[in-house]
């Protein structure tokens, strides 16, 4: 398979099917030294294609990013020579997969699933001061950089209109926007309905712009809220965002009621998908730094629920959603039914 992951969690699911022994191959970069005579001392990165046989695969600490090395077993040029090496790969870096064994039903069902759910949107949150935008990936926050107006209170002149800072704005967004993507405006005050009359007279690529109401809080901050507001959750509809919301909700439900069909952290979780009872599965990047896990207990564990029919989840610290699985051991898990 030819694959390329454009979300976090892609990067995971990729983590997950790729194994020992499989060929992976991908571009690579290497840096080459002039050493004719009289050349320049100057170095010049050349870009090489190359196949690992696959030894060993990380996901890093962010979940941003694999690192497969292996045994090179093919090179595009001779400036590399083969040797043990590493491919880095992160979002937009495509990448083919051979497996000697071909791909397991559940790794088919991985893949598949993965191309049919894509949350993408954007969220800007702003008033007349300032404007925070936040790129949401399936289960992942990117907070862009902040926009500020220049207005400053009682001293700006009121002839002076808030186009440039609504340029500034536009501009980021059609940095990271894609057609796919919803554009979600909110804040205090007329701003946000300013900014989407803008955006749709003058931009005509972001032809899905909405104002949602219930939110009084701009910038960076603003973001986070709006992740929050009931509204936006409402226009959103069914998202990996959501469900999460909604599981862990069912979860601190159960929990207040002596409810034993909860796991908490990864041991019982482990044990309880190895019986079928795992529904849903939340997993949180905390989960890579406890002493003595290796990954591939993880990827068992994920998969292990993904064979008895259950939804699994991977979040980061990005959201307020991934901040709570970390305060709960790192992976908490909705039970069909008790496991003594």
């Amino acid at each position: 398979m030819v694959l390329t992951p454009e979300q976090p969690d892609d990067l995971w699911i990729l983590r997950r099917i790729i194994s020992k022994g499989d060929l992976v191959k991908s571009e690579t970069s290497r840096v080459v030294k002039d050493t004719a005579e009289y050349a320049r001392p100057d170095k010049e990165r050349i870009k090489v294609v190359i196949t690992v046989e696959v030894e060993q695969i990380r996901l890093d600490a962010t979940i941003s990013r694999i690192r497969i090395s292996g045994q090179i077993v093919d090179v595009s040029n001779d400036i590399m020579s083969k040797g043990f090496h590493s491919l880095s790969i992160s979002e937009g870096h495509r990448l083919s997969i051979k497996k000697p064994e071909g791909f397991s039903q559940v790794q088919i069902n991985l893949i598949r699933g993965a191309e049919a759910s894509k949350d993408s949107y954007l969220i800007v949150a702003l008033d007349g001061r300032e404007a925070g935008i936040g790129n949401v990936k399936g289960t992942h926050l990117k907070i862009l950089p902040t926009v500020e107006s220049g207005i400053t209170g009682k001293m700006y002149a009121q002839s002076k209109k808030p186009t440039n800072y609504f340029d500034k704005i536009a501009d980021i967004l059609g940095s990271v926007y894609s057609e796919k993507d919803q554009i979600f405006v909110l804040g205090p005050g007329t701003n946000k309905n300013s900014l989407a009359n803008y955006m749709m007279q003058n931009r005509k690529q972001f032809d899905r712009v909405s104002v949602i109401e219930g939110s009084d809080v701009a910038g960076e901050d603003g973001v986070y809220v709006a992740m929050r507001n009931p509204n936006l959750q409402e226009a959103l509809g069914e998202t990996r965002l959501s469900k999460v919301s909604k599981i862990l909700a069912e979860i601190m439900r159960r929990i207040s009621l002596n409810d034993n069909r909860v796991a908490l952290a990864f041991n019982d979780n482990f044990k309880a998908a190895k019986g079928g009872a795992i529904e849903s599965l939340v997993v949180s990047e905390v989960v890579f730094s406890l002493k003595g896990l290796e990954e591939d207990f993880i990827v068992e564990l994920l998969n292990s629920v993904e064979e008895s029919r259950g939804e699994t989840f991977l979040l980061d610290s990005t959201t307020d959603l991934g901040k709570q699985v970390n305060s709960l051991g790192g992976a908490v898990g909705l039970l069909r039914f008790v496991v003594a």
